[in-house]
């Protein structure tokens, strides 16, 4: 008869294998983190603008902002970017001057890169922190990396003289809120109807006069019946079989909203195959101020583009699209000029309560305080 006998391996040796082991998992685990995160960080993108960010004030400075896009620290020269950018969420005390533009897109488009920059000028509408949500990916014959999701912020502050004239209201109405309560306590009893009389008109006064402040006035509009939609669409053709087609949506335009801007670019029919250079430019006339103007490469004739005109009036967009290299065979490409008029709204009804609720705090306090200081000056001394 066969007899097996099963040694059995001491304890420590057992504690010690198990180390040993689980080191060696951890360590192979940690080296794959590693390498994933490595190939993560393998794409960045650096924004930069002149004005430099410390420097600049919504919405009174154009900015050039410039998207560098590098692998491995170096500029990347072949690939493809996505941009979105979104305006700075809402505030929680003081509205900004559009607060239907706080936390909403504004711009959307994507370009072929090369030398790994994208180029655009912005006028920032209102202080705050924007976002960048930008998308990497690699194209045929160009250098290999996964795909890269990243996001990017930049704060913008606000001019200190706006900021000035912001509390110079504040205190002023402050200053009277307490002339008002010390009337109050030096004449209580004896006019009482004058003197709530005489309240209520200065409530109503003071709100008119601080709520315009941090506000902006809806604007309806102007209609232009079938002129107006007509802007929203255009065909215009040129020489040797060019044909450049916009299409924009939606028809109004309105504060907070993006406009859609649709192009094809076509050669005898077809939607022209290779690479194309488009330049749009947005300008708002009332106020002589370019909005926006972006420069991109597509990779073929037609590309789609999205853009909110964040302020109410009459805007100009021009927009201008052409091949790059030889293909235009010395054709002038023309620049298309669309009429769009934005209609802006009313600030919401949470910004309008909340600034009453602050004017009327402010001038309560001020109210309170000189009350009370006057009844203790007049109180008699024992």
């Amino acid at each position: 008869m066969w007899r097996f006998r099963l040694k059995l391996m001491p304890y420590r040796q057992c504690v010690g294998l198990s180390l040993i082991s689980m080191v060696c998992v951890v360590s192979v685990w940690l080296l794959w983190v590693a390498r994933g995160q490595a190939e993560d960080a393998a794409v960045t993108v650096e924004i930069a603008s002149t004005p430099s960010l410390e420097h600049l004030r919504p919405p009174m400075n154009l900015a050039r902002v410039t998207l560098m896009a590098l692998l491995h620290g170096k500029p990347l020269s072949q690939g493809h970017m996505k941009v979105q950018l979104t305006a700075p969420p809402r505030t929680i005390v003081l509205a900004t001057d559009l607060p239907r533009v706080e936390g909403t897109p504004l711009l959307a488009f994507d370009s072929e890169l090369i030398d790994g920059s994208v180029t655009l000028q912005y006028r920032f509408p209102i202080r705050g922190t924007y976002t960048f949500d930008l998308e990497m990916t690699p194209v045929p014959g160009g250098p290999v990396f996964p795909p890269t999701n990243l996001r990017q912020t930049v704060r913008v502050s606000e001019k200190p003289v706006m900021i000035q004239q912001l509390w110079l209201p504040v205190v002023g109405l402050f200053v009277l809120g307490v002339i008002t309560g010390v009337l109050v306590a030096r004449f209580a009893g004896t006019r009482a109807k004058l003197q709530s009389q005489a309240i209520v008109g200065l409530l109503g006064l003071c709100y008119s006069l601080l709520v315009p402040v941090n506000t902006v006035s809806a604007h309806p509009g102007h209609s232009h019946g079938a002129d107006h939609a007509a802007q929203g669409h255009q065909v215009i053709r040129g020489d040797d079989g060019w044909e450049l087609e916009i299409h924009t949506s939606p028809e109004p335009a309105t504060v907070r909203y993006p406009v859609q801007l649709d192009l094809w670019l076509r050669k005898d029919g077809t939607v022209f195959p290779d690479m194309t250079a488009v330049s749009i430019a947005a300008t708002n006339l009332e106020a002589a101020q370019t909005v926006v103007e972006t420069h991109i490469l597509a990779r073929q004739g037609q590309t789609t583009q999205s853009l909110q005109l964040y302020d109410g009036g009459l805007h100009t967009i021009a927009v201008t699209v052409r091949p790059v290299g030889g293909a235009a065979n010395g054709w002038v490409p023309p620049t298309a000029m669309l009429n769009i008029d934005v209609v802006a709204l009313y600030p919401p009804l949470d910004v309008q309560i909340r600034m009453i609720a602050i004017v009327l705090g402010v001038l309560g306090l001020g109210m309170a305080v000189g009350f009370c200081v006057t009844r203790l000056a007049l109180r008699p001394r024992l």
